[in-house]
């Protein structure tokens, strides 16, 4: 499961031999998606694998995305590569502005915290459920069609700290993001061959509300690459 920002793809329970879960295809639907362009420096993080998500300004915000970014009033050091970006609203969707990693201690620049986000921690998190924006405005959902089976195996990173159970499955598993006022969505699927591994990207769908706009950090993946996409969302 993804259990920190950008992290693409973890495993129900860490075991040996387990299969590598294959993760969500890119979405198609009838919600406006849009690649979000990207261009990583050499030696730079991706916000496609850890970032975190910052806000600025109350009537009409501003968008920060950290990856590697440190916490000076916790004494903690920007990671080697640290970078900082600004969502910048376009015709198409939106873009990711690189900027100073400076730029995000400024005072009026904060985290957004579990209890500000936009979408509940627990959204896309499970094997299977559904949870709403705290607006009500967007659904995401996550489902599963095929079979599985319990088997017993080594546990812990290496499989040495004893035998547990767990459930292998096979099948396809379709994560559906609802615009909720107009009844627009897509989805993107993922297919599962006998593996007790899947993806579970709820850090990496990032509902921005005032620009109506939501952002698939890594939530999808081409050829084992992670990719990157912007949802506008329609007027009401």
């Amino acid at each position: 499961m993804r259990a920190a920002p950008g992290a693409l793809l973890l495993a129900l329970a860490f075991t040996a031999g387990a299969a590598r879960c294959a993760g969500f295809g890119p979405p198609a639907g009838t919600l406006a998606v849009h690649p979000l362009p990207l261009a990583v420096p050499p030696g730079a993080l991706s916000p496609l694998l850890s970032s975190t998500l910052y806000r600025s300004g109350d009537a009409a915000p501003a968008y920060y995305l950290g990856a590697g970014a440190g916490i000076p009033r916790l004494q903690i050091a920007d990671s080697p590569g640290a970078t900082a970006w600004k969502v910048v609203p376009d015709t198409d969707c939106a873009h990711l502005e690189p900027v100073p990693v400076a730029a995000l201690q400024a005072p009026a620049v904060q985290p957004v915290m579990v209890r500000q986000n936009p979408l509940p921690m627990d959204c896309a998190a499970a094997f299977e459920g559904s949870c709403t924006s705290r607006d009500g405005q967007l659904r995401i959902a996550t489902a599963f069609q095929g079979t599985h089976r319990k088997a017993r195996v080594g546990g812990g990173f290496f499989g040495t700290e004893g035998r547990i159970d767990s459930t292998f499955y096979t099948g396809v598993r379709t994560l559906v993001i609802e615009h909720r006022p107009t009844g627009r969505m897509l989805r993107m699927q993922e297919s599962l061959s006998d593996t007790n591994g899947y993806s579970a990207p709820q850090t990496a769908v990032r509902y921005l509300p005032e620009l109506r706009r939501v952002l698939l950090l890594g939530a999808a993946q081409e050829r084992g690459v992670p990719l990157a996409h912007c949802i506008a969302l329609p007027a009401d």
